[in-house]
């Protein structure tokens, strides 16, 4: 005998439809060897219809309209496979409507966090939470394995669209990457195994608009995306690092790969797995989906946090003209930028490579008087940021920042890290933290993947991971259609540093 559950929702209110007291059904272990359940987003114009049967399962649609079809998850942790053969114990239900104010504004001031929520637990010690937003849809795994500690060596997050719709897909050559892609439009039925991208896919079915991105990535890989069989699109992650190869300060290459790509706690929440939604463009812009799903910040005293414009040495190549002194990497320019902020009221000023001798936080070159830099640009209400390669700082970390503080420095811009497995997410992580103890602001170049951490860390301002201005310096690429299809695609992930 089957078991047929159905959960609906009305825009208002859960209603759960459950009939589960038939004789001879009742028991203390349930199993549910087919179920059903209609996730409806607030407003009921977005239906998750998610199905436990020999794997979990859902479509998506949106304003009647069949979006996705048969789309797959499973989680494979040690020797077992989450989402395979589950058995179903119980389906909980909730609602949640709240309004955030970001400690930085982010896409507006205030936001709306309102949502239904499906939570499925299974036999196993595991569960899928599904949200319905009238912004879009998410899930997530929470885990409760009696290992302390569990490798996890693959993630199944498979995206089946109804047909073969258009999408702007940020292609890639490998996991090692600045994530500064072109989001070239395809079509999914073009889409083969072997076409890396990062993120978001943003993805038209005839005209509403289907982002595909995470949030609230912690202590694990970031997901990216390769072409799946017929007009699907499937997650992969990078490998664990088992050995690096130090090319430089700025080059650090994965030359041994696990087979796993996490290690980590056997209870946990995963990240989220989103599909925002937008009926029309400008929809994506103001979807906040990311954001909301992020964790809320632990920081208790922001008032210290303060975004502003800031002066940029390296656009211009430390090129003055009309100056009493030799232009350059020395003192008397960075007294001469402090000048010109003060004057034209930019909040920072940023001194980017070459302060330092590279490889090392604490030698400063020897045309910089680090103490009478930041000193006259406190005179000048002027705040003072950092270029630093991310490698020296991983290796430098408590030193560094206590002589940053002790010159006053207002925060970091940290570049070059090209990758974004399981150890540098940590790393970025780590970073936010130690930054905010000396009350720090960071800019991360290199990578995309922390612009999805800014309400956890309201100090991470804004992250690059874009193909921005300075490519005018060597590329014809920033075309203008270039530049107005970045609102749209790679800022749904958060804050972009377009240089």
């Amino acid at each position: 005998m089957q078991e047929y559950w159905r959960i609906s929702y009305s825009p208002l209110k859960i209603r759960p439809l459950l009939i589960l007291a038939l004789v001879g059904l009742c028991s203390a272990r349930l199993v549910a060897v087919n179920s059903s359940h209609s996730l409806h987003s607030p407003n009921g114009a977005i239906v998750a219809d998610v199905r436990v049967s020999d794997r979990i399962c859902f479509d998506l649609t949106v304003a009647d309209m069949m979006i996705l079809k048969d789309s797959t998850l499973s989680l494979r942790i040690d020797d077992e496979t989450l989402g395979l053969s589950p058995q179903l114990r119980s389906a909980e239900t909730r609602s949640h409507d709240d309004v955030l104010h970001p400690v930085v504004r982010q896409k507006a001031a205030e936001l709306r966090d309102h949502y239904n929520e499906l939570r499925l637990e299974m036999e196993g010690g595991y569960a899928v939470v599904f949200r319905a937003y009238d912004e879009g849809v998410a899930y997530r795994w929470e885990t409760s394995l009696p290992a302390e500690e569990v490798k996890v060596f693959s993630e199944e997050v498979t995206v089946n669209f109804a047909d073969d719709f258009p999408v702007r897909y940020p292609a890639e050559e490998s996991f090692f990457s600045h994530q500064e892609p072109k989001f070239e439009p395809k079509l999914l039925g073009e889409l083969k195994a072997n076409n890396l991208a990062s993120l978001p896919a943003v993805v038209d079915a005839h005209g509403i608009k289907i982002a595909i991105a995470e949030s609230d990535v912690v202590d694990y890989p970031g997901l990216w995306l390769r072409g799946a069989e017929g007009n699907g699109i499937r997650a992969v992650f990078p490998p664990y690092p088992l050995e690096e190869e130090i090319e430089n300060d700025q080059t650090v290459r994965v030359s041994k790969e696990a087979d796993y790509i996490a290690i980590t706690s056997g209870t946990r929440t995963y990240p989220w797995r989103i599909l925002g939604v937008a009926r029309n463009d400008g929809e994506l812009i103001t979807n906040a989906l990311v954001y909301l799903l992020a964790s809320p910040t632990s920081l208790t005293d922001t008032t210290w946090i303060k975004p502003g414009k800031v002066a940029w040495d390296w656009w211009n190549a430390w090129n003055i003209g009309g100056v009493d002194f030799k232009a350059g990497i020395n003192t008397a320019t960075y007294k001469h930028y402090i000048d010109f902020a003060a004057e034209q009221g930019i909040e920072y000023i940023i001194i980017d490579a070459g302060w330092y001798v590279r490889g090392d936080l604490l030698k400063v070159s020897p045309d910089m008087d680090m103490k009478v830099i930041t000193d006259y640009a406190k005179q000048q209400n002027v705040g003072v940021i950092l270029w630093v390669a991310w490698k020296t700082l991983d290796e430098q970390m408590t030193p560094a920042l206590e002589k940053f503080a002790e010159w006053g420095v207002k925060g970091l811009k940290v570049d070059y890290m090209q990758r974004d497995d399981q150890p540098v997410m940590q790393f970025y992580e780590s970073v936010c933290r130690e930054a905010a103890k000396y009350q720090m602001l960071v800019d991360f170049h290199g990578s995309q993947r922390p612009a999805l951490m800014t309400r956890t860390w309201p100090n991470l301002i804004t992250t690059e991971g874009v193909r921005g201005n300075e490519w005018n310096k060597w590329s014809a690429d920033i075309t203008p259609e270039h530049t107005v299809t970045l609102p749209f695609t790679r800022m749904f992930l958060g804050p972009m540093d377009f240089t």
